[in-house]
């Protein structure tokens, strides 16, 4: 505790204001404290403008392809009453899949084809997507839907009949048998990810009598990322799994974690910068204010309260960076689909040319933000604490005021 801790606090808003606002003391203290508070500010705007990026692509790739993705697949053996009873399951419902072969004169192409119940809430996400076309009624017998990339790739047209080859399996003998069924396009849709290339849709009803199979159970779940401990109740209820999304987007998902904990990373090596300059500019703050010290002490301030002096300073400068990075980062990152928008109608430059996405996707979370908050404080209170306790000697030995190397 501080011996005089109104006179400690006011004087160390007065050195903080001196330094910072009023332009008062050396002009050389000035610049380091005021180039510190920036750095800090502009390391954390950095950080929270980035990972606000990142978090954006994340959002969209798990939306554009856990979407269309089962999450678990179980046999239609396991009674559904049993599988809405675990906490994440949100819906569960028929489900038929198959690898296929589209057949042209520019080659063929291998994709998934998905059949798809009325029920199902990846029905309302692909009708959101129709790009052309309609959805499919019950007087369909064979319709599908293509992505709009493979129609636009072989040149088909809507009502054209599209030849696939797919291979059915004979449930009694086990025996395969390759065979060529044709769908007609009735429509396209566009998601604007890699499964507008890799997935085509059509009714269950139609796929169940092409493949002659019973269809699967697919469980969508209230949190997808949970999948694995959502595999992990389904088996210690006696159920094994068919399928999870885990299989084909797992490492890819991984990827993009890593990636954004690295970015992270080196960004974090700009506010560990700003905090080398803030210890250099508190290391002048000390022995510039040596004389004022002892005066301080002379007129009955401890040594305890003269560290408390400089560390409420060191505290100030480094909350008021991080508070500045806070609130420009936050505004920047949720003004950057704007700004980016901007840029590009000025200089036909776009950052996102090239890939799926029509504008920069931005996510600003409040768990990653207050993370981000958190470990900067942490970080400038653990440094400021060890540069005061390490180099302030001057307390200790007042007479030592004379002699230009004390106080460091």
């Amino acid at each position: 505790m501080m011996d005089h801790p109104k006179m400690v606090l006011d004087i160390a808003l007065r050195f903080y204001a001196n330094g910072v606002l009023k332009g008062a003391g050396r002009r050389y203290v000035q610049y380091v404290n005021r180039a510190s508070v920036i750095g800090l500010a502009l390391g954390t705007a950095a950080l929270i403008i980035v990972v606000a990026v990142m978090n954006g692509f994340d959002r969209e790739l798990q939306l554009r392809l856990l979407s269309v993705t089962p999450h678990l697949l179980v046999s239609a053996e396991t009674p559904r009453e049993k599988l809405l009873k675990i906490d994440n399951v949100q819906q569960v419902q028929p489900f038929l899949s198959a690898e296929v072969l589209l057949l042209a004169d520019q080659g063929g192409l291998l994709f998934r084809l998905q059949g798809l119940a009325p029920g199902d809430q990846q029905v309302a996400v692909m009708q959101q997507a129709l790009r052309s076309g309609r959805w499919w009624t019950p007087q369909d017998v064979a319709p599908i839907i293509l992505g709009a990339p493979l129609v636009e790739r072989f040149g088909y047209r809507l009502g054209q009949s599209i030849p696939v080859a797919l291979i059915k399996v004979d449930p009694r003998t086990h025996r395969i048998d390759p065979q060529v069924s044709s769908f007609t396009l009735i429509g396209t849709y566009a998601l604007g990810a890699e499964t507008d290339q890799a997935i085509a849709i059509t009714s269950l009803s139609a796929l169940a009598t092409v493949l002659d199979l019973p269809p699967a159970q697919r469980l969508h779940l209230k949190d997808p990322m949970a999948v694995q401990s959502a595999r992990e109740d389904l088996i210690s209820r006696g159920t094994t799994p068919l399928s999870s999304w885990e299989r084909e987007f797992g490492a890819f998902f991984q990827a993009v974690q890593l990636e954004k904990l690295m970015m992270g990373l080196l960004l974090s090596v700009l506010v560990g910068l700003a905090l080398i300059s803030l210890t250099a500019g508190m290391r002048i703050v000390m022995l510039e204010k040596q004389q004022t010290t002892v005066i301080l002490m002379t007129l009955g301030l401890t040594a305890k309260d003269c560290r408390h002096i400089f560390l409420i300073q060191s505290a100030l400068l480094s909350v008021t960076g991080i508070v500045i990075g806070l609130l420009l980062g936050v505004l920047v990152a949720s003004q950057l689909p704007a700004l980016m928008a901007a840029v590009e109608g000025l200089t036909g430059f776009s950052i996102v040319t090239g890939s799926y996405f029509s504008d920069l996707p931005v996510d600003i979370r409040l768990l990653d933000t207050a993370v981000i908050i958190f470990s900067a404080m942490l970080s400038c209170a653990w440094v400021m604490w060890r540069l005061v306790q390490a180099n302030f000697r001057l307390a200790q030995d007042p007479a030592s005021s004379n002699k230009p190397s004390a106080g460091l």
